[in-house]
């Protein structure tokens, strides 16, 4: 039996649509989504290559698997200049995983663009989205500090990013005005 494959959007279809505005709700969801993908790879990333990987399998060791098993953290510490194998295994998950949340990132990403009718929407908001759960779980999981600074430029970022998306939008009303 072969699967259901879904049927394709027109491109007549996809400008009725845009011209209705009916495309633009689910774009929101699909960007928002898109972005957040996006923060997980880069937590993936950082997971892969930092030293940290192992306090966190320590902490995960001692919070979920030790009451069953008390050695649970000689199992993931190797002697001194060894690397264990479980840490080379959750390291190898956290790479692929990396690209497994890039795929999906760019699948919904591409996704939200055929349903808006703006490009510049659907960018801003898998930016601001990538950008501002990127910087908090970065703060969450890896302690990295957040200034007052550093949101202050965020929020000039996502602002400015919002005007141009909106000067975008009212230019493209304007031309199908005419």
């Amino acid at each position: 039996m072969s699967g259901h494959r879904p049927r394709k959007t027109t491109a007549a279809e996809r400008k009725r649509n845009a011209a209705s505005g009916t495309g633009s709700a689910s774009a929101v969801p699909t960007a928002l989504l898109a972005g957040t993908f996006a923060a997980l790879a880069s937590v993936f990333a950082k997971l892969t290559l930092d030293a940290r990987t192992i306090d966190f399998l320590r902490y995960a060791c001692d919070t979920v698997i030790a009451p069953t098993v008390p050695y649970c953290t000689s199992l993931f510490i190797a002697k001194e200049g060894e690397t264990s194998p479980v840490v080379v295994a959750v390291r190898s998950i956290c790479f692929a995983l990396i690209f497994i949340c890039n795929a999906a990132m760019w699948t919904l990403f591409t996704k939200a663009l055929n349903r808006s009718k703006s490009s510049a929407t659907v960018t801003v908001i898998n930016s601001a989205a990538n950008f501002c759960l990127t910087a908090v779980l970065g703060h969450a999981l890896f302690s990295e500090p957040l200034a007052l600074q550093w949101w202050f430029g965020a929020g000039l970022i996502v602002v400015g990013s919002v005007l141009v998306s909106t000067n975008e939008s009212s230019e493209s009303s304007k031309q199908k005005s005419e």
